[in-house]
């Protein structure tokens, strides 16, 4: 949090830090590079510099703004024109994806603390890291907590190794769309019928949207926040408030789809609220941490992925899934809802960010539980 050119409690410099590596990875999608490595990679990228190069820092109050504000307020932003009736039938093919990706986490956390030397915390450091890739955060911090991992050093380690690793892994899910060799491999309907960048440009110009537009598609974004959250907090379970969310916004998407038709702008302001929170991920990653005190822990979980990415890749190939459903189901699996619709809706597969959004809050849900049953297995 120190030493950094702008200090984690200088808010208008982070806001202005984060703002402009957002503006560079939105303009970079017009620019040849951005066209082949995506102005998401950038962007994360751009994150990853601001805060390897020391000019912001890995953490601050910004950063959580950015994860418990940005965040929820961009997921109804995506869902506003969000059609169950093509939704509901994808849903089923995506949650066979997602038992085949948290079943893939789970063999290659079995399969790197047999390879990796993880020393007398392997069996929790195992159950934490692999609650964290089928939930989230959320489950990384009540895994720990329960498990009584409590050795600071480890959990910063960890943390690093989690976060570095996230960060490439996602870098890699979205990397992976645009191989000629996976194309041919895993044949994709779902990215075969995403608009082009010229298609998405040219629907932009025919859709100008006023500030009224945008100012109501903000103010209905902010109320299915306020309401998802209070529910979430009335029933007991605020972790889950995301979900409650979500059921909030495609409640306006379907119950008024006329009026939310209208509204224009809504689905671009959320991308501009999301690639935000690519330049904080990518501020996370401290390579430098990594490298000096997580290495074990780093090569544990680059096993880890690597045997999810097969069993991912291998499901898909075995049972015909396609190869967008896949990668989403994957990414809500080892990243969580905010990533996988962030990833959806920067590929343009608008039909997949609910159901990303979905199986990410299913992850929260069970992640715990397997967590803690890895580390009793492997102890």
């Amino acid at each position: 949090m120190t030493g950094s050119l702008i200090s984690a409690d200088n808010n208008f410099g982070l806001v202005a830090a984060f703002l402009c590596a957002a503006a560079f990875g939105v303009w970079s999608e017009g620019t040849r590079l951005g066209k082949m490595l995506s102005g998401v990679i950038l962007t994360i990228g751009a994150g990853a510099l601001l805060s390897n190069l020391r000019i912001v820092p890995f953490a601050s109050t910004f950063h959580d703004l950015v994860w418990s504000y940005a965040v929820p307020l961009a997921i109804p932003l995506l869902l506003f024109k969000a059609d169950l009736r093509r939704i509901i039938p994808e849903t089923g093919r995506l949650l066979f994806a997602f038992a085949i990706a948290s079943l893939g986490t789970i063999a290659g956390a079995i399969a790197g603390f047999h390879l990796i030397d993880l020393g007398t915390y392997g069996p929790k450091i195992v159950g934490t890291i692999g609650a964290s890739w089928i939930g989230g955060s959320m489950n990384f911090a009540a895994v720990s907590q329960m498990l009584e991992l409590k050795d600071g050093a480890v959990l910063g380690a960890m943390a690093a190794s989690d976060n570095v690793g996230g960060t490439l892994f996602l870098t890699l899910l979205v990397l992976l769309p645009g191989s000629a060799l996976i194309r041919r491999l895993f044949p994709s309907r779902v990215i075969d019928e995403a608009p082009t960048e010229d298609e998405a440009i040219e629907a932009q110009e025919r859709n100008h949207f006023h500030i009224a537009d945008l100012a109501t598609a903000l103010a209905l974004s902010a109320l299915c926040c306020f309401v998802g959250y209070a529910v979430a907090s009335l029933a007991g379970i605020p972790q889950f408030g995301v979900l409650f969310v979500t059921i909030a916004a495609l409640a306006l998407a379907n119950f008024f789809p006329q009026r939310m038709h209208r509204l224009n702008g809504d689905f671009d302001l959320g991308m501009y609220f999301m690639y935000i929170f690519f330049a904080v991920v990518g501020a996370g990653a401290d390579v430098l941490l990594m490298v000096q005190t997580a290495l074990p822990i780093f090569a544990f979980t680059g096993v880890m992925a690597t045997v999810h990415l097969a069993f991912v890749l291998g499901g898909a190939k075995l049972f015909r899934i396609d190869l967008a459903e896949a990668l989403i189901a994957s990414n809500a699996c080892a990243l969580g809802p905010a990533t996988a619709a962030a990833q959806a809706a920067s590929q343009r597969w608008r039909t997949l960010v609910t159901p990303a959004v979905m199986l990410g809050v299913l992850g929260y849900a069970i992640a715990n539980f397997i967590g803690v049953a890895l580390a009793q297995f492997l102890g």
